[in-house]
C-alpha cells in the first residue's frame, strides 16, 4: 500500500465550472474527487497503469467494471 511520502501534495485553484464537472466525474464514476483528478491526469499523461501498482489497477478495473455496470443500468 502506498504511504504518504509516496506522494507530492499540492494546492490547486481551478475555476468553479471545472470543479463542479469534476465532482460530477468522480461522483458518476463512484471515485473521490481526488481520485478522479488523479485518473484523468493519468489518462491524459498516457500512463493510466503502465506504472500503477497491483492495488492501483484493482482500482482501475474496479472503476472500469463500476461504470459500466452503471451504463447498463441506464440503458435498461
Amino acid at each position: 500500500m502506498a504511504k504518504q511520502d509516496d506522494f507530492f501534495k499540492m494546492q490547486v485553484r481551478i475555476p468553479m465550472e471545472l470543479y463542479e464537472q469534476l465532482k460530477e466525474s468522480s461522483d458518476e464514476n463512484f471515485r473521490s474527487l481526488n481520485a478522479e483528478i488523479i485518473y484523468l491526469l493519468s489518462v491524459c499523461m498516457g500512463n493510466k497503469a503502465t506504472s500503477a501498482t497491483p492495488e492501483q489497477v484493482r482500482e482501475i478495473v474496479t472503476d472500469i467494471v463500476k461504470t459500466e455496470l452503471k451504463r447498463s443500468k441506464k440503458t435498461d
